[in-house]
């Protein structure tokens, strides 16, 4: 974590106690501030700090070119703070695109200006506030508060999220006057304002004509294997979170065949509670661990822990990741079994976790735009191969085309109406699914259309092609997400690194067309070819898809009477009143199934309205300091 504080105006000292308690409050070591005639620069343990020339760098996050570049630069290759600040003097706003890492970055400019930035698709959070006489950053909400900042929770942005309305681009933050550094981006803050230049786009998928699978396959391997030499090159102790599907253990594969002869990868599985009864939604599967021990069989240096498989209430420590992040993250609800993650490495004495969540976007993309793409002259043999393999899809052939290949390509008003009339239930899927009241649904609706947003969920169909589907990933590629790994890393004091999110392979597979993820009746192409030979076939050909909170039913049965609680107490605040639907809640659980019976319709409703509202509750309690939330 880092912090920079500028004064351009007035005589005030820096603030650079209450920036060094923030800093260190879960961790005291190592943490570092520097204070100079206007300006204050703070890191904590794992990042770094540094002045020359009467400017100030702070770096959080890694470079994996840095060796390169200090070559170039004649800068030390490990001091990242001052190699991010000659990079940036000798090439100015072209210096980012040279880069190759996941960090967020601020310079205090001789000026007193400061220069954020954060690489493109994965970097640390970095938010900042400017008035007529200082500008404060730094991925850490209290930090900015502690520095001077106003503290003044946007409502609305919360009742966005429940909507499940990202507002992608928008840099307000989630408190008013707090803005936020877009990815790829960087913001010049200046007494006069700020300005934004976003330097990154992502590249186009190539024509199907160029394409040659062989190639394309081994380069893929290639670069993933680079990666994972990064990855264990920049962590002393790493654990890998290991699936049973394919992106963890092909990732798993390339860290083997670079770690060092004698050495072992320490790697940990999550598992379903213990309660769990072991039924799972057609085209799905619950427990991996089976998949896990086959691939672990045959890797021997794997050593291999299974996570305690007690992952608790959907709310577990909702409080305490709030408080260290100060964001809304809905998402919570969704990866309670990784704090059973980090507590083992924790155990294990770990001091990073690699994970392969970017595998979905990269090498493992299932190409499900296909169904709308390949609506055209020479592909419709191909297309209906891919309808016809469609895992945990019972329909009829002609009724898939019609849903997933047709019906994209339609008028809005149609596939609204023609919705309504086959699943009555979900006219409104977005509301369907959401714990926000009429009266929050309606002030949000007429707030997204004035500024062109809306709901993730209110006409919800594939991308109709490759190009369009990149596009919508890089627009929606930010988000709390990077909060909740910093909230992680401040708990367990476990820093968070994403293998398949190196530059290199994202951009590479990214340019693929989409014949590489869907041909043949195959989804994933490329991943599954790629795993020839390094991982087993049970799970290279394996069609099922993961469920990470399958035991869903299990482990909110017994939290009924504490959300209930909740929601109770809610009716007592006048914002979540208003705005959460209550009576609905409460009625859900009053009339709790005996077991789920797998269908929209049944289930869903249950598993994401009620844990949304729960953590909305909790959070507002954590900002408000309610303790009966």
């Amino acid at each position: 974590m880092i912090a920079a504080w500028s004064r351009w105006g007035g005589a005030e000292e820096p603030p650079a106690q209450a920036i060094r308690a923030s800093l260190a409050l879960y961790d005291d070591t190592g943490v570092e501030v520097r204070s100079a005639a206007g300006f204050c620069l703070g890191a904590g343990p794992r990042d770094r700090i540094a002045t020359s020339h009467a400017t100030g760098s702070a770096f959080c996050g890694w470079i994996d070119n840095a060796a390169e570049l200090a070559g170039t630069l004649q800068v030390a290759a490990d001091d990242l703070a001052a190699l991010y600040a000659a990079a940036v003097a000798s090439w100015g706003s072209d210096a980012d695109a040279r880069i190759i890492g996941c960090y967020a970055a601020v310079l205090v400019m001789p000026n007193g200006c400061l220069r954020l930035s954060r690489s493109p698709w994965e970097a640390p959070p970095l938010y900042y506030h400017r008035d007529a006489n200082r500008a404060v950053a730094s991925p850490l909400l209290r930090v900015l508060f502690a520095a001077g900042a106003p503290r003044e929770l946007d409502y609305e942005r919360i009742i966005d999220e429940l909507a499940l309305d990202w507002r992608s681009g928008d840099e307000a933050a989630w408190y008013r006057g707090i803005g936020m550094v877009p990815l790829g981006a960087i913001v010049s803050l200046t007494p006069g304002g700020r300005e934004t230049h976003r330097w990154y786009s992502p590249p186009a998928p190539a024509p199907d004509n160029e394409f040659d699978e062989d190639a394309a396959v081994a380069q893929a391997i290639a670069l993933l294997d680079e990666a994972a030499g990064k990855a264990l090159a920049w962590a002393a102790k790493p654990a890998l979170a290991l699936s049973g599907g394919l992106d963890s253990p092909l990732v798993a594969r390339a860290l083997l065949d670079r770690l060092p002869q004698a050495e072992t990868l320490t790697a940990i599985t999550f598992a379903p509670d213990e309660e769990w009864q072991g039924e799972t939604p057609p085209g799905t599967m619950g427990d991996e661990t089976s998949l896990v021990r086959e691939f672990v069989k045959g890797n021997p240096a794997l050593d291999w822990h299974l996570a305690d498989r007690h992952p608790g209430a959907f709310d577990r420590r909702a409080k305490e990741m709030y408080a260290a992040s100060g964001v809304f993250a809905q998402g919570l609800s969704n990866v309670g079994m990784y704090h059973d993650v980090y507590a083992k490495a924790r155990e294990l004495e770990c001091d990073a976790l690699l994970v392969a969540d970017f595998g979905n976007l990269t090498f493992s993309n299932e190409g499900l735009e296909a169904y709308t793409e390949y609506v055209r002259p020479g592909r419709f043999r191909q297309l209906k191969r891919l309808l016809e393999a469609r895992s945990g899809d019972p329909r009829s052939l002609h009724r898939k085309f019609i849903a997933l290949s047709l019906l994209p390509r339609a008028p809005r008003s149609l596939r609204s109406v023609l919705r309504a009339l086959v699943h009555p239930a979900r006219r409104d899927f977005a509301a369907f699914l959401s714990p926000l009241s009429p009266r929050g649904w309606k002030r949000q609706r007429r707030l997204a259309a004035a500024r062109g947003t809306e709901a993730a969920l209110e006409d919800f169909t594939y991308d109709l092609t490759r190009r369009a589907m990149i596009e919508r990933e890089w627009q929606d590629a930010d988000g709390p997400a990077r909060d909740v790994d910093l909230a992680f890393e401040q708990l367990y004091r476990i820093r968070k690194r994403d293998v398949c999110a190196y530059r290199p392979l994202v951009e590479f597979c990214l340019s693929l067309p989409l014949r590489a993820y869907a041909w043949d009746g195959t989804d994933r192409r490329l991943a599954r070819l790629m795993g020839r030979g390094r991982v087993p076939e049970s799970i290279r050909t394996n069609v099922l898809h993961g469920q990470h909170n399958v035991d869903w039913h299990v482990r909110m049965s017994r939290e009924r009477e504490a959300m209930r609680a909740a929601f109770v107490a809610a009716a007592d605040h006048g914002w979540l009143a208003e705005n959460l639907d209550l009576e609905r809640l409460i009625g859900m659980l009053d009339t709790w199934p005996e077991a789920p019976d797998f269908t929209i319709e049944h289930d869903w409703p249950l598993r994401t309205a009620l844990p949304r509202a729960l953590m909305a509750v909790r959070f507002i309690g954590t900002v408000e300091g309610r303790n009966e939330f």
